[in-house]
């Protein structure tokens, strides 16, 4: 252990872009929220979005933009809350 923390401290540039790619990876691993996602985790999506500076992604995050479209606005039609077109 004490030899890990020795070369962390030695190389602490690299250190830090290695856990920042892989905390990076992590946050860009989550799924887009849908229809049916709480809303701590939309909000727990844009926040991480944001902190990893996936910006464009944070933002863009809304019902239309996510894969989840076409089966959140079927099941809205078929819930009555939309006309059929």
């Amino acid at each position: 252990m004490h030899n890990t923390w020795s070369f962390l401290v030695a190389h602490q540039t690299i250190s830090i872009l290695v856990a920042y790619y892989i905390l990076s990876a992590a946050i860009g691993a989550l799924p887009a929220p849908t229809a049916e996602s709480h809303m701590f985790y939309a909000w727990l999506f844009k926040f991480a979005n944001t902190l990893g500076g996936n910006l464009t992604r944070a933002f863009a995050s809304k019902i239309e933009a996510s894969p989840n479209f076409i089966p959140a606005a079927q099941k809205a039609v078929e819930a009555g809350q939309v006309p059929k077109p």
